[in-house]
Order: structure tokens, then C-alpha cells, then sequence
């Protein structure tokens, strides 16, 4: 698992070298799942990141602003992702306050609403996890009230970089657009 903070220098780089590190080869279908929701800022960052890759050409993404994957839909959302697909989960997480801003590359599946205590299936064979808040007794209320700029930066960075890569290999029959 690597850590990369959305700050750093060379971060597109270094995204891209993390999706490379988990990805599967390039003739593997890839579905993007971008789990949460647009009613909490620091829930958004899935959905944003989706209405980003979408709005760059990238087909296989699930979830998005105008149509998020929440608890209450996941089980009906995830039988939609055709089974040959290589699911990347995506979702916001809470943790570390020095760790905020940070993305997880995990060459394994998530367990989504795990910081708000839901016993949900775990998904994805792989996933990517971004920091956006520190973990608190309170945590719904702190997931609430986090950085609009840190989720922002996070999904337009994340976008940034998993198109770079379906552009490489051109295996999500990716169009380049204009945003």
C-alpha cells in the first residue's frame, strides 16, 4: 500500500505510478466504482471523482454526482458492473489528521462506511482510499465539515491520473474530451 498526499511534488506522477502498481494488465476490462455521496462534502469524494472521469472520456465508471453509489443502493449498484470487469473501488476514509490529504493504493478490496460504523460487503479487487477528514467520536459530523478544497483536489488529481493511464492503455476505450 502507498501513501501519496495530494500536495506533494510530482503528484500526477506519482499517482500514476500507484494505479500502474495495482492495476491489471492491459487487456483486462477495468470498472471505476466511486462510492459515496453528494450530501456530505467529504462523502462527495467518490461522486466527484466519477462526474471528473466521465467528463474525461473514461468509460467503466460507476457512481457519480448525478448518480451516487450509497449504502442504501450498493448491493443493486454493484450487480450492474458486468462480471468480467477488474473493479477499482474508490471512496473517501477518515484516519490520521497527518494523514489528511493522503491516498491509499491497496491491492485489495474496502469495507465502504466502515468510518460511520456500516457492516457492508467489502468491494473491489482493488482500491483507493483518500483521507478526508481525521477520525473522531463524532465522525459524521467531521465528514460533514471537511475541506471542500481537500476533496476537490483529491478527486481532480485522482481523475487526472486514471485517465493518464486508461489513455495509455487504451483499454477502457477512452475518448479524450475537452473539459
Amino acid at each position: 500500500m502507498s501513501k501519496i498526499h495530494y500536495a506533494e511534488k510530482l503528484g500526477l506522477s506519482k499517482v500514476t505510478r500507484a494505479l500502474e502498481a495495482i492495476l491489471p494488465v492491459r487487456d483486462v476490462a477495468v470498472a471505476y466504482l466511486c462510492i459515496g455521496s453528494d450530501l456530505s462534502t467529504g462523502d462527495s469524494f467518490g461522486p466527484l471523482t466519477g462526474t471528473l472521469l466521465k467528463r474525461m472520456g473514461v468509460t467503466g465508471v460507476f457512481g457519480s454526482l448525478d448518480d451516487t453509489i450509497h449504502a442504501k443502493n450498493m448491493v443493486e449498484r454493484i450487480a450492474q458492473v458486468p462480471g468480467d470487469r477488474f473493479v477499482v473501488a474508490i471512496d473517501a476514509t477518515m484516519g490520521r489528521l497527518k494523514e489528511v490529504g493522503c491516498f491509499s493504493f491497496i491491492n485489495g478490496p474496502l469495507r465502504p462506511g466502515a468510518a460511520m460504523k456500516r457492516d457492508l460487503q467489502p468491494v473491489g479487487n482493488v482500491s483507493i482510499l483518500f483521507n478526508v477528514a481525521p477520525a473522531s467520536y463524532a465522525n459524521f459530523m467531521v465528514l460533514g465539515c471537511a475541506s471542500l478544497n481537500t476533496v476537490w483536489q483529491g478527486a481532480n488529481l485522482l481523475a487526472r491520473g486514471i485517465s493518464v493511464i486508461a489513455h495509455r492503455r487504451k483499454d477502457n476505450g477512452v475518448r479524450l474530451k475537452l473539459v
